[in-house]
């Protein structure tokens, strides 16, 4: 029984989910490469369009890597730094792909990559000014990484967990990170689970990588990091999903995993506070799956913050004109419109297609494959009729609460209803506007 469970692994802990093809070996096994930057970069100058910054920098300016571009206002916000050295060309906007049009600074670089001196300040800087400083930003929930601590510390978590689980397809920057940089993701655990006085961390990654889970496990021995592989059933990698595979936790729908005492943070996170923890270095740079059927090279990226996705598509080539772009995930992804676009230090992936399929929906047919697969067991086409309500009753809107945005529904439906666009639509409208209409009337 015990040799059926080594070679079967772990079983899930929820119902629902899918195993998704994984298209993942033409970059599985690249080490991470850096992008060279040979154009002007378009650095945006906040990291979300409600986080103010004010630029400290002017047209003309020389700026060396790694110094600040902007200053924060507020105690929320973090600044922006300069990926290379070079000249400030220009103040203008640049076009990200989750806000849209954002103010930047066109940085024209110089060649040399002269970088501002360390300086290693424990002594007098605190764990959460280190982390604003050096603009580290968490992918998910997209918020920089002090506040979600700050959050996280006043809501007394107890559990830490690194999310290293990658069940989306093509998707393998998290799965390289563990082979190429162990150690200093277990040296970071250590001093975020130190940071937030937890009294349990635990690294979450895929079983069917047994090499890596073996050296993770090495790297964390005797430092107080479990060491926890899960199968990589989707959507595993949502975080309400891991407190109940790890925890046996359910977080109420519409609640946030600090609820149940527990933070989940994206292994690009704890990448993130590495460089300000442990090399004083400001996060300039997004590291990037660039993968797709498009794509002469795939591989993973180390990618300057403000470079054109224009220049890393023509750095890596294509093998035909692409019909689709899209920033992320191919279930959870944003699709770009905009050939003008530049990486932000939140950006997991570029996928680019060749071949897209555009079947045009049809009726439902009531096969229940949507509901049989929803990881929360909602009624997805139940909800999309929503959008031509006017009201919600009670019981749907705690559906369209519980509703994780997963995108399964509509990967698995034979009609190609669509299902995650028509929900997220019916969720803004339902949900989101009358809790923030709620919030300003209070």
């Amino acid at each position: 029984m015990a040799l059926l469970a080594n070679l079967l692994g772990p079983r899930k802990a929820f119902d629902g989910g899918s195993f998704l093809p994984a298209h993942k070996s033409a970059t599985a096994a690249r080490p991470i490469e850096t992008l060279p930057v040979d154009g002007p970069l378009y650095v945006p100058l906040t990291a979300r369009r409600d986080l103010r910054t004010v630029p400290v920098v002017s047209g003309g300016d020389h700026v060396l890597r790694g110094q600040r571009l902007s200053r924060s206002i507020g105690e929320d916000s973090i600044p922006a730094h300069a990926p290379v050295s070079g000249r400030v060309v220009a103040l203008d906007r640049a076009w990200t792909p989750y806000d849209g049009y954002l103010p930047c600074a066109v940085l024209e670089p110089d060649g040399r990559e002269d970088a501002v001196p360390q300086r290693f300040g424990w002594e007098d800087e605190s764990f959460i000014v280190q982390l604003a400083d050096k603009g580290v930003v968490c992918p998910s929930p997209r918020a920089p990484l002090h506040v979600l601590v700050k959050e996280a510390v006043a809501a007394g978590v107890t559990e830490l967990i690194v999310n290293a689980m990658e069940t989306e397809p093509y998707l393998t920057t998290d799965h390289r990170i563990l082979i190429e940089e162990p150690g200093r993701v277990i040296d970071a655990t250590c001093e975020l689970a130190d940071a937030l006085g937890v009294s349990r961390a635990i690294l979450a990654l895929p079983f069917r990588h047994r090499r890596v889970v073996k050296r993770m496990r090495a790297e964390a021995a005797g430092r107080h990091v479990e060491v926890f592989p899960l199968p990589d059933v989707y959507p595993q990698c949502h975080p309400v999903l891991l407190v109940k595979s790890l925890l046996d936790r359910e977080v109420a729908p519409g609640g946030n995993v600090l609820d149940e005492g527990v933070i989940v943070l994206p292994l690009a996170a704890v990448r993130g506070a590495a460089e300000a923890l442990l090399d004083d270095r400001a996060v300039t740079h997004a590291v990037l799956t660039v993968a797709g059927d498009a794509v002469v090279r795939p591989g993973i990226f180390r990618v300057a913050v403000g470079t054109p996705m224009r220049d890393v598509a023509q750095y890596v080539g294509l093998t035909a004109p692409v019909t689709g772009v899209v920033c992320g995930g191919p279930l959870t992804g944003v699709a770009l419109g905009n050939e003008h676009a530049v990486v932000t230090a939140e950006v997991p992936a570029l996928l680019m297609f060749a071949t897209t399929h555009h079947a045009a929906p049809t009726s439902c047919s009531h096969c229940g494959w949507c509901v049989e697969d929803c990881p929360v067991g909602v009624d997805p086409t139940a909800l999309m009729n929503l959008e031509s309500e006017r009201h919600c009753h009670v019981m749907e809107r705690q559906q369209l609460d519980a509703c994780i945005a997963c995108g399964l529904c509509s990967h698995v439906c034979p009609a190609r209803l669509p299902l995650a666009e028509t929900i997220r639509r019916v969720r803004m409208r339902h949900v989101l506007k009358k809790d923030t209409a709620g919030a300003a009337e209070s």
